[in-house]
């Protein structure tokens, strides 16, 4: 990793409480891969738990550019968090399953059914599966969208 990219993995994860149990343990690593691989640049906006239709998307980004991402996090129990991400696809343009585990072949075929992203981090790797389907969301709640993500990401900072 060059050190602008650490730079930018430190920028955002240290103003996260420590994360060491649970499906919290997987962001450093989804952090540094999202830098590493270019999802996140210097001008993205990085939001954690960010409050969404009556729950919390654990991360989103707001490129420069206005497009979103989602991601759910999830040590196991695929069907669980395939069905968190598919409410997320009507609002971002990029939905994303991040799990601890290997998918099962059904849980694959749903999330590709879906347009989901998914990604496996098996510390220190992490592995794209799939990618997700670009969607633009409708103009208000693409709106909406940006604008939490804005808001949440500057609290952080």
């Amino acid at each position: 990793m060059s050190p602008a990219q650490e730079l930018l993995v430190r920028r955002h994860m240290d103003g996260l409480r420590p994360v060491d149990a649970g499906e919290a343990s997987l962001l450093p690593y989804l952090m540094q891969w999202l830098i590493a691989t270019g999802r996140i640049r210097s001008r993205t906006h990085v939001a954690f738990e960010v409050p969404w239709l009556g729950r919390r998307v654990d991360l989103a980004l707001l490129t420069s550019r206005g497009t979103t991402s989602a991601f759910e996090l999830k040590l196991g129990r695929m069907q669980r968090v395939l069905e968190q991400a598919s409410y997320n696809d009507l609002s971002f343009h990029r939905s994303w399953i991040v799990t601890g585990s290997n998918p099962r072949p059904d849980g694959l075929y749903w999330a590709q059914h879906l347009g989901l992203g998914v990604i496996v981090i098996r510390p220190p790797s992490v592995t794209l599966l799939m990618r997700p389907v670009l969607r633009p969301p409708e103009l208000s709640i693409q709106e909406r969208v940006r604008t939490s993500i804005a808001k949440r990401s500057l609290q952080a900072s």
